[in-house]
């Protein structure tokens, strides 16, 4: 027979920093005291995703650039070596 040791895990789970940032904006703009649109005012929220997601989309144009001109140059040597003759 085997021994078995049951834990239990407990997990610690916490608003952070943008959480707690995007209560005090909406407090601070609910009273009246800031003036900004309440797209800014739940920034914290969104924000860091939209950074990821502009990074992973410049990281993707960046890969596609790549092998566009990779495709470009086997191209330009295949036809290169087509006008001068030069076995494949």
């Amino acid at each position: 027979m085997k021994n078995v040791i049951l834990k239990n895990v407990f997990r610690k789970v916490s608003i952070g920093f943008t959480g707690l940032l995007t209560i005090a904006l909406v407090i601070v703009k609910a009273m009246g005291y800031l003036d900004i649109e309440w797209l800014w005012v739940f920034a914290p929220l969104w924000l860091p995703v939209a950074v990821v997601l502009g990074l992973m989309l410049i990281v993707l144009a960046l890969i596609a650039v790549a092998l566009f001109l990779a495709v470009l140059a086997y191209l330009v040597v295949n036809a290169v070596k087509i006008a001068y003759r030069i076995a494949p």
